[in-house]
Order: structure tokens, then C-alpha cells, then sequence
């Protein structure tokens, strides 16, 4: 069975770990690259940390490219490259802007 991970810092992470998510902690961009390596052929659906899917986003394209897995970026609370992207795949999936309406 597939799992659904999160790759980010402990503090980032833990709540994930309440849900029943697979957590791969890092505490630097070398440790979230080594995890994210583990965590695509466990995963399917994977988030990773704004930080650090910003500092790995060569390895994410890569990945993203030859896995099955869904590689993205937690959305922030205030913005940002994952909300960004949560927003363009929602619009990409029900034609509307359902979720941030600006």
C-alpha cells in the first residue's frame, strides 16, 4: 500500500504524524534531498516544506518526472509557492477559483 508522506522540519512535520502521514524529517536542504529520494518509492503523494521544495526543485522536476509520486509544495498561510500552486491546480481541475477567492 501507498503511503502519503510530508518531508519538512520537525515542527513542520509532527501534526502530519497525528494524521497518519509518513514523516521524513530534515533539518538541512542535503538531509531533505536524501528523504526525498526514500520518500518517492514509498509515496504517492508527497509534500515537502516551502523551504525546502524551493532549495530542491531540479530533484523535485526530476523525480516528479520519473516516479509515480505527486511531489508538492505545503501551502503557507500566507502565501506563497504552495498556495500558488494549490490555487492553479484547483483551477486546472474545476475551472474556477474555488478555494482563494481574491
Amino acid at each position: 500500500m501507498f503511503e502519503i508522506g510530508i518531508i519538512g522540519n520537525r515542527n513542520e512535520t509532527l501534526p502530519f504524524l497525528a494524521a497518519g502521514f509518513s514523516v521524513f524529517e530534515a533539518d538541512s536542504d542535503s538531509e531533505a534531498a536524501d528523504r526525498l529520494a526514500d520518500a518517492v518509492k514509498r509515496c504517492r503523494i508527497l509534500y515537502i516544506s516551502p523551504g525546502y521544495y524551493a532549495a530542491l526543485e531540479d530533484r523535485i522536476r526530476h523525480y516528479s518526472a520519473s516516479s509515480a509520486a505527486a511531489i508538492l509544495p505545503l501551502p503557507e498561510r500566507n502565501g506563497g509557492v504552495g498556495t500558488a500552486r494549490l490555487k492553479k491546480f484547483t483551477e486546472q481541475a474545476v475551472g474556477a477559483d474555488i478555494l482563494f477567492r481574491d
